[in-house]
């Protein structure tokens, strides 16, 4: 796709009209708003009837992760730990997904996103109760996952059998799927206005799905009501008197670098791991069970907190009781990477909200900060850099926090969304535009296929000209410390 001007774009996509063209006179004045009422009484059942499923299907599923997670914590008894089973489970799941449904693999949302760009939504309904075994299997016995992708998963399923049962186009069916993944996110969490918005946000870096907007909301307010989920608020007991506006100001910019760096970290662990991995895909059974080895050891040094969702260490940061390490973060990124690369079904955006809001909460306490406050930027922060969903992140900080604190919450993580640049976890996301105007980047295609050759400088910008004295200037070091050429 090549970079096109607003002019351009709608020459192509708006109708021509000169003044010698014939109008429609039969056009009546109730016309226009009669399509608008259509429209919006379809989207708006549609939309309900894929909250009330989305809904239900995420209920059942957190009903199931519940009992799994009850019983296999029954089985610790002494010396053993339930996490110990992981190195069977991660197998079993692998054997799972492979065996019925090779799409569930993975963080889920990533699979509904190819669905969408690539085949108009379409997703197999036997996605939904593979991807529903293998999550609750990987989570009863502490794999570090999150509960969103499968959710996203399940609701893009159910989205996409309804379309198939309705016989709905396939523009149709792709704005339903994307009301699935919505719903899914917003059933989960209890963020009903996030999660429709995360939905829509999610597909593209830059772009936005205003054509789903509507049914979205109506599917992630449905999905909310029934799954009846309420929001993780924190409790703001921390005097913020001593924090002046400005100061505020100051701390959520440097935060939100923090925070995108972190996501950076993230993804670069990740994609790396991904690859290392790649070399041993004949071996898919060793690869999982050496996962759930590494696993049960990391747990066994490091603490239970780390395993399974660990909403109790993010509940307890953003309460600001939280007693963290720095690094508290860092064993996180590594254990949800060796789950999700070594077999492990789930999703990755409830770590996310781990590794903001602990870092967040351990930086705030060694820098004498209100602990629960920047848990909670954290919280927003690393998921707006990590999934490039600004918009969604800073309704939700909005959605959680009081008003006053909301606002720099959402400064917060529109930072990170601009320092963590064009990458994210998700990498069939497709890129709309440049975060830099003094940076070409191929636009349309996976974020997951752009790398540091694809970026260019753009001319006469201030990034060129750093880039052009960062250039000599190295040049000019290079022939200063290079040893005399011999004769």
């Amino acid at each position: 796709m090549t970079d096109m001007d607003l002019g351009e774009i709608e020459s192509i996509s708006a109708p021509q009209l000169s003044a010698s063209d014939d109008l429609d006179t039969s056009f009546s004045w109730y016309t226009e708003h009669a399509a608008l009422f259509i429209s919006t009484i379809k989207w708006a059942l549609l939309g309900a009837i894929a909250g009330l499923c989305v809904g239900l299907g995420t209920k059942l599923f957190l009903t199931a992760l519940g009992w799994a997670t009850f019983h296999a914590h029954l089985l610790d008894a002494g010396a053993f730990h339930y996490y110990f089973v992981l190195p069977l489970a991660l197998p079993l799941c692998v054997w799972l997904i492979r065996t019925f449904a090779p799409s569930a693999k993975g963080h889920g949302t990533e699979a509904v996103i190819t669905a969408v760009h690539t085949r108009s939504g379409r997703i197999d309904l036997s996605v939904a109760p593979v991807k529903l075994l293998g999550t609750v299997l990987t989570l009863a016995f502490g794999g570090s996952v999150g509960k969103e992708g499968p959710c996203a998963q399940i609701g893009a399923a159910i989205t996409s059998g309804f379309a198939d049962l309705l016989r709905l186009s396939d523009a149709d069916r792709r704005r339903l799927v994307i009301c699935g993944i919505g719903a899914g996110f917003a059933a989960v969490f209890g963020t009903p206005v996030s999660g429709a918005l995360f939905g829509i946000e999610v597909l593209y870096l830059g772009r936005i799905e205003y054509p789903v907007l509507f049914p979205c909301l109506i599917a992630g307010i449905m999905a909310h009501l029934v799954c009846g989920v309420a929001p993780p608020i924190p409790m703001q007991h921390q005097d913020l008197g001593r924090l002046s506006p400005a100061v505020l100001v100051l701390l959520s910019l440097l935060f939100g670098v923090i925070f995108g760096l972190t996501a950076r970290v993230m993804i670069g662990v990740l994609r790396r791991t991904d690859s290392a991995l790649r070399r041993f895909r004949d071996y898919p059974y060793a690869v999982a069970a050496m996962g759930g080895v590494m696993l049960a050891l990391m747990y066994r040094v490091f603490g239970e907190q780390y395993a399974g969702l660990g909403t109790g260490v993010i509940d307890d940061a953003m309460n600001g009781t939280a007693h963290l390490a720095l690094a508290a973060f860092a064993i996180k990124i590594v254990t949800t990477t060796i789950t999700l690369e070594t077999g492990g079904s789930g999703g990755i955006v409830t770590p996310l909200f781990f590794i903001g809001s602990s870092l967040g909460a351990a930086l705030a306490a060694h820098l004498g900060l209100p602990v629960g406050v920047f848990a909670a930027f954290g919280f927003v922060a690393v998921l707006a850099a990590a999934t490039n969903t600004p918009i969604a992140a800073s309704v939700m900080g909005i959605e959680l926090l009081p008003a006053p604190l909301g606002v720099y919450a959402a400064l917060c993580a529109c930072t990170a969304y601009l320092i963590v640049g064009h990458r994210s976890v998700y990498a069939s996301q497709r890129i709309g535009f440049s975060k830099s105007a003094g940076l070409e980047v191929p636009l349309g295609g996976r974020i997951g296929d752009v790398s540091r050759k694809h970026l260019r400088v753009r001319p006469g910008t201030l990034a060129a000209r750093f880039h052009n004295y960062s250039t000599a200037r190295s040049k000019k070091t290079k022939r200063r410390t290079s040893p005399p050429q011999g004769k």
